[in-house]
């Protein structure tokens, strides 16, 4: 089969999109199956040889520092390209999804679109009226689901929200997958030492680690205030925020007026290769960020055997069960201090949870998940099909 993915970014970018993107490449080709990634050009980027069939298209950068692209319409090159494919799977409602739905309309190609994103959580980066954006990303969703034949939800929070919303598309879900080997893999104590180092962490401190991008919809601010009571009961605990982004700036003030320096830790961006490493240094991961769909990064702190402490919420709700792999505190900030408190205390809890943690991340193997999504696959053509079949009559 010829599968096409089109989205608004790919390598050199790197998030959970583009993870999840190279996660399900890895595991189809290794199925049989042919993939190409129809994405943005990149000034000065050059393809890896061993990645084949990138096929960029004509764009260029946004402002700022997102790393998304304004993508033309399609070169006949690219079209023709397009062609040839048996399915498109569109990563992004917007400029690649529209280009992907003409796509598909024009050449009658089976195409599917899966929502990584909870959308109306970034209502606040758009200054106007909160209310009318979110009601604009509703309105917009709904709309371009009608142009797929399926929808992929990673977890059953997106598929409830999106229900919510009274799209009637057919919804399947298809969870994210990881390289579990590569992560479950132990990390050198040197490459961990020199982490303590680089980062001033007192090596009888517990390490509490975020990883992901440093912005607002993370609720990073209720993650740091949160951290600020936990020091008052355990002040031999670091706070370590791997990621980075446009409020970078902001989190790091917030640091200096809580006065946490040196306990509260951000980094900038960190090359995905080293991110084991990171992990490694952990005693168990932390996130109270409520805007999640099926975030990778839970999965890879799983794999390498660390509890996760969330707060109760659709995307990180979906994969963490309590007391089994992980923590899960009410969406108070009391309740998930104690939850971070209870953890560090209990060396027997912690041991149970990094045990169950390891088991439940084998399920999202990038192999495991790419299977799955070969069924979801089939579903759409099969409902292609039938849609073909109806307006025949």
């Amino acid at each position: 089969m010829k599968i096409g993915i089109f989205t608004e970014c790919y390598k050199p970018i790197l998030n959970g999109v583009v993870n999840s993107i190279i996660g399900f490449k890895m595991g189809l080709e290794k199925l049989g199956h042919e993939v190409y990634i129809f994405c943005p050009t990149y000034k000065g980027h050059k393809n890896d040889p061993k990645d084949k069939n990138i096929i960029h298209c004509k764009s260029f950068a946004l402002p700022g520092k997102s790393g998304y692209h304004f993508i033309f319409p399609l070169s006949d090159e690219v079209k023709k390209i397009a062609k040839g494919m048996d399915i498109i799977h569109v990563q992004h409602p917007f400029i690649m999804g529209d280009r992907a739905a003409d796509t598909s309309e024009k050449y009658n190609i089976p195409i599917t679109f899966t929502n990584h994103t909870q959308y109306d959580q970034y209502a606040h980066y758009i200054p106007i009226s909160k209310k009318f954006v979110i009601k604009s990303i509703i309105n917009y969703i709904k709309g371009f689901t009608k142009r797929v034949d399926l929808i992929i939800a990673p977890a059953k929070g997106i598929q409830d929200k999106l229900q919510s919303y009274g799209v009637k598309t057919p919804i399947m879900i298809v969870p994210n997958g990881i390289d579990v080997a590569r992560f479950s893999k132990k990390v050198p104590k040197i490459e961990v030492e020199k982490l303590r180092k680089k980062y001033k962490i007192d090596v009888k401190n517990d390490v509490l680690i975020f990883t992901g991008r440093i912005a607002e919809e993370k609720n990073l601010t209720f993650l740091i205030k949160s951290f600020k009571k936990v020091l008052e009961k355990k002040p031999n605990t670091t706070l370590l925020l791997v990621g980075g982004g446009m409020e970078l700036d902001k989190f790091q003030q917030l640091v200096k007026d809580e006065n946490l320096e040196g306990k509260a830790i951000i980094t900038d961006f960190i090359p995905y290769k080293f991110m084991q490493n990171y992990l490694a240094l952990a005693t168990f991961y932390v996130t109270a960020s409520k805007s999640e769909v099926h975030p990778l990064t839970l999965l890879e702190g799983m794999a390498a055997r660390l509890p996760i402490i969330i707060v109760n919420a659709p995307g990180t709700g979906d994969i963490i069960t309590d007391k089994k792999d992980g923590l899960v505190a009410k969406d108070d900030m009391d309740d998930f201090v104690n939850q971070i408190i209870k953890l560090l205390d209990d060396k027997k809890l912690l041991a149970k949870l990094s045990k169950g943690a390891k088991q439940t991340s084998k399920q999202y193997s990038f192999l495991a998940t790419s299977k799955t999504m070969l069924k979801a696959y089939s579903k759409v053509i099969a409902l292609h099909n039938d849609t073909n079949a109806t307006n025949k009559k």
